[in-house]
């Protein structure tokens, strides 16, 4: 009895045809072996292809966010035809940000860490908040300059980054947004701190499309990754007359740009503002 249950298994798995079994009907059909190496098979290429998939639509957003630094560079610099940066008037000391020189101003955009334009908070669970400063990134920071006009506000609004520019403003007035009602973006309080008066405020239409530019898994609960929008004169060059536009944190300079886990260097200067980045 055991031997021809033996024998019945070794012919099973050597895929001939039973004893006195039709050819015709035995390669009717599939195997269980035969449908068990089908099914291994497509889970090594789904486990090779999905993951690269994945990764090809992200680079591709995050090449698409990329862009937009573009748009605001070639937006400052075309707002420079018309107006001096040199020339402009003093920002003023509002509720949120430090009055600001236009004399430091051309300091720190000829210096390696730039200027921030503003500031992107990215969190875990919670929408990225934008805002002009913060205290933990008030170094080389131009929010002063960034009231309800003027020629950075406009440069801002003709790249496409209108609600920010709103943002930037109102925060600095200290709007109250248990009565103020913005338009262009969306004020609401930080569960992470209630009733601090604490609020994220980002835009109605978002910005940035990608996961790398709106989501951080190491930022948990009350912690946020800050990540400034900056600006230098070209080659640090005051005369050249022309800013590049990167992303980076505080202290990162105009090589250490953010660049991604799929090659994407967010800086307008190409890859040479990643000389010193490690991707994340």
């Amino acid at each position: 009895m055991l031997t021809k249950v033996l024998n019945n298994i070794r012919e099973f798995c050597s895929l001939q045809p039973p004893k006195g079994a039709s050819k015709n009907h035995w390669k009717g059909g599939f195997t269980l072996v035969e449908l068990m190496v089908v099914i291994i098979i497509v889970n090594l290429l789904s486990g090779v292809a999905i993951p690269k998939l994945t990764d090809f639509i992200e680079k591709t957003k995050q090449k698409m966010d990329l862009l937009k630094l573009y748009y605001l560079r070639d937006a400052v610099n075309r707002a420079l035809y018309e107006g001096d940066v040199h020339n402009m008037q003093e920002g003023k000391h509002g509720k949120d940000c430090d009055t600001i020189s236009v004399s430091n101003l051309n300091k720190w955009l000829t210096d390696q860490k730039g200027v921030s334009y503003f500031i992107m908070e990215l969190n875990e669970s919670m929408p990225t908040s934008y805002q002009g400063t913060h205290g933990t990134m008030k170094n080389h920071n131009m929010c002063g300059l960034m009231y309800s006009a003027g020629f950075w506000n406009t440069a801002l609004k003709d790249a496409g980054f209108g609600a920010i520019a709103d943002i930037v403003a109102d925060r600095d007035e200290h709007k109250n947004y248990k009565t103020y009602k913005p338009t262009t973006y969306t004020a609401v309080e930080n569960t992470a701190d209630p009733g601090k008066g604490y609020y994220r405020t980002y835009p109605n239409t978002p910005i940035f499309k990608s996961r790398f530019m709106t989501y951080d898994g190491a930022a948990k609960g009350k912690d946020n990754t800050r990540i400034a929008m900056k600006m230098i004169w070209t080659n640090l060059d005051s005369n050249s007359h022309s800013l590049e536009v990167f992303l980076g944190g505080q202290h990162d300079t105009y090589r250490k740009a953010l660049l991604s886990r799929q090659g994407v260097c967010f800086s307008t200067m190409g890859m040479a503002g990643c000389k010193e980045s490690i991707a994340r």
